[in-house]
């Protein structure tokens, strides 16, 4: 009478699987618990970056469509101006006061 063989299959090595053994990177295998995991590439280019880069390109043909000299009044004294020197002054008022803010709450808030 010969003795039973292994009740789940073929036998298994008496030792356990080195980390990473057998598994090619992009293998679809999973990584051993110790391993470090697969650093994914950096995109070189944010998405703030492209949405930064679509308002730029949407503020300039607001600015090419917007050519005619108007009337600008500051407080007394008036100017005739082409509109897209009043928009593009704007545009700029606005992200001087937009990084203002940034830099008083990131002082005030080094955390966040």
């Amino acid at each position: 009478m010969s003795a039973p063989g292994p009740p789940y299959g073929p036998q298994q090595p008496p030792y356990p699987p080195q980390p990473g053994a057998g598994a090619q990177p992009g293998s679809g295998a999973q990584p051993a618990p110790g391993a470090a995991p697969e650093k994914l590439p950096k995109r070189s280019v944010s998405t703030g970056q492209i949405l930064g880069g679509l308002l730029f390109v949407l503020v300039i043909v607001f600015i090419v469509e917007n050519s005619r000299s108007v009337k600008i009044r500051l407080i007394v004294p008036e100017v005739k101006a082409p509109l897209y020197v009043a928009i593009l002054i704007a545009a700029v008022l606005g992200s001087l006061i937009t990084a203002l803010l940034r830099y008083r709450r990131h002082r005030h808030h080094p955390t966040r």
